[in-house]
């Protein structure tokens, strides 16, 4: 952790200079940013300091501070604009936002009867690829959940997600019996971000049982990572069966 005091800062032993001139990490510049963030020094909406400000204060290379701010953009923790600086991202769940749309809003725009389906939950070590996504330590515990949405009692996806403890925010058994985590996360904030990647994949056996479907078919994936205050909330995979065509709403 980075610690200011008395208008500079410092650091402790998790987070030691490193390389030939002692500077730190852009994994380790990242971390301090979202610390600052999280801990709410840092608001949705607010400019943060500048790169030359930033790796003056963290004594490090401003190329430094650049690939760190621009991974955290990436993730859409952050809004990057040219000539105006970096701010701390600030999205209100009522843009409608097409990124946030429901499994049981994109069911019903089809005109189809929504249903949901709870397959499996349960606590496990974070995979090393979702602690990276949610920028969490290895093998943290994690809630991953399984479920199925269903289109006029059809499978329509198969959605898989990891979900953390987080105070004022922790999902119970039932309510993850009822509705996916998002429409949770809808009721209960105001300004989350999000990142979402549409890919190629194939149906393992989980997905395929779930589907309906030969396992190994080619298959349309829609992976996202919610954000609030620089703090993953969820990170989730849906699979499509095959033939799926999927349009993003306006």
């Amino acid at each position: 952790m980075l610690i200011e005091r008395s208008g500079s800062w410092t650091t402790e032993t998790d987070l030691r200079p490193t390389g030939e001139q002692g500077r730190l990490t852009w994994q380790a510049v990242q971390s301090e940013i979202l610390r600052r963030i999280r801990s709410g020094e840092w608001r949705p909406g607010q400019l943060i300091p500048t790169e030359n400000q930033l790796a003056e204060r963290l004594g490090c290379a401003r190329s430094t501070v650049n690939r760190a701010l621009n991974a955290l953009a990436g993730d859409g923790i952050v809004h990057r604009r040219r000539r105006v600086g970096t701010r701390v991202a600030d999205h209100a769940l009522s843009d409608g936002c097409h990124k946030l749309t429901t499994m049981r809003e994109e069911v019903e725009r089809t005109g189809a009867r929504f249903g949901y389906r709870l397959l499996s939950q349960r606590v496990v070590p974070a995979p090393e690829a979702v602690a990276t996504q949610m920028h969490l330590p290895p093998a943290q515990p994690l809630t991953r959940y399984a479920a199925q949405a269903l289109a006029n009692d059809a499978p329509y996806c198969f959605m898989t997600g990891y979900l953390p403890q987080l105070p004022g925010l922790r999902l119970t058994d039932e309510m993850l019996s009822q509705a996916e985590p998002l429409e949770w996360m809808i009721r209960r904030l105001t300004h989350v971000s999000t990142r979402i990647e549409v890919l190629a994949a194939r149906l393992n056996s989980e997905s395929a049982e779930a589907l309906s479907a030969e396992r190994d078919q080619p298959v349309l994936a829609v992976e996202r990572t919610v954000w609030t205050a620089g703090r993953a909330l969820s990170y989730s995979r849906r699979v499509y069966p095959p033939g799926h065509r999927f349009a993003l709403a306006p």
